[in-house]
C-alpha cells in the first residue's frame, strides 16, 4: 500500500465557484450592479479582482492531475520539501490535528527541531488513508 495524492479536483472547483459567486460583491460595490447605495468603483474592482484571481488559482489546482503527496516504501515525499522523500528512518514522531474542516498531519525529523505537515484537507486522498500507510512503515510510531 503506498499514498499517493492530488488536488481534489471537486474541492477545487467548487472553491473556484464561490469565489466567481463572490465576485459579484465587487460588481456591487462598483456600481455594476445597482443596489441604491453609493458605489466605490475602486473598492468594487478590487474585490473583483481578488476574486477572479483566486477563482484562477482554484481552477489550475483542479486541472493539475500532478502528484502532491506520497508515501511509500522510500518515505514521506511531498512537492514543497523538494525532489527527495524524507526516509522513514528520519521520522521520529507523527501527529494529527483537526481544526474545523483542516485534518493536518505533523512530522517530527529525527535529530533535529524541523518539522513539517501534510494538511491533506484538498486532497483527492484524505487523512485516514494517509495514516494507513504510516501505520504499514511505521507501526511504531503512535498516532
Amino acid at each position: 500500500m503506498h499514498y499517493e495524492a492530488r488536488w481534489s479536483r471537486p474541492v477545487h472547483l467548487g472553491l473556484a465557484a464561490a469565489s466567481l459567486a463572490l465576485s459579484v460583491l465587487g460588481l456591487a460595490a462598483a456600481g455594476v450592479i445597482p443596489t441604491g447605495s453609493d458605489a466605490q468603483p475602486a473598492v468594487g474592482w478590487s474585490i473583483v479582482a481578488a476574486c477572479v484571481g483566486a477563482a484562477a488559482v482554484f481552477l489550475m489546482r483542479a486541472l493539475n492531475r500532478a502528484p502532491q503527496v506520497r508515501a511509500d516504501e522510500r518515505g514521506i515525499w511531498t512537492r514543497k520539501l523538494g525532489d527527495d522523500p524524507v526516509p522513514w528512518r528520519d521520522i521520529s514522531g507523527v501527529s494529527t490535528m483537526n481544526s474545523g474542516l483542516q485534518q493536518i498531519v505533523r512530522f517530527q525529523r529525527s535529530g533535529s527541531n524541523r518539522a513539517f505537515g501534510i494538511n491533506t484537507t484538498f486532497y483527492d486522498r484524505r487523512l485516514r488513508h494517509l495514516l494507513a500507510t504510516i501505520r504499514q512503515f511505521r507501526p511504531d510510531l503512535r498516532l
